[in-house]
């Protein structure tokens, strides 16, 4: 086993089952690995080294702070009006776009808005001629009626006609019962 992956479960990374048993293992047959300890005389000398690179670190902020605002000042106002002209190039290309985009559209709405009013009328014409001829056929129908009315009158009101045949041949005649026979 490497010694990473060691270190790893030593620091308590994320390792697999099987490593982390194998380590587990190990340490009970060998015992903890050793904790270095720091002495006094140490101690201090980590504590100057720490203090020490404090103070380079203020002094290197301190020193780019005062350089910074005077030349990143010019820069980022460079670089905004290299960035920001083509934007409003194009902004103030949009808007007789958006204009035109816009006149279209009314177009359009007032376009579909006549259709719709021509179809409206189309479907009242329309209307109005179905019903004009249905009314036709009514009164045509009424008018019909009214005549076969006066013919059944006419029928009823004439007596019973008895109709006689003249045209038997005189042989006949006596078979019919209509006279004298030869």
């Amino acid at each position: 086993m490497s010694p990473e992956t060691v270190l790893r479960v030593l620091n308590g990374e994320p390792v697999n089952s099987y490593v982390a048993n194998r380590v587990a293992d190990a340490i009970k047959v060998l015992g903890s690995p050793p904790v270095p300890s720091i002495d006094g005389s140490r101690l201090e000398t980590v504590e100057s080294a720490r203090q020490a690179l404090t103070e380079t670190f203020a002094h290197a902020a301190a020193e780019l702070e005062a350089s910074l605002p005077q030349g990143v000042g010019s820069v980022v106002y460079e670089a905004l009006r290299l960035e920001v002209r083509p934007v409003a190039q194009h902004l103030s290309a949009m808007g007789p776009l958006i204009a035109a985009l816009t006149r279209r559209l009314e177009e359009v709405a007032s376009n579909v808005g006549k259709e719709r009013q021509e179809r409206l009328q189309d479907l009242a014409l329309v209307t109005t001629l179905i019903t004009d001829g249905w009314r036709s056929v009514d009164r045509r129908l009424g008018r019909v009626e009214r005549m076969l009315e006066r013919l059944e009158e006419r029928e009823a009101a004439k007596p019973a006609v008895r109709v006689v045949h003249t045209d038997v041949p005189p042989k006949h005649r006596g078979e019919l019962g209509s006279g004298p026979t030869n």
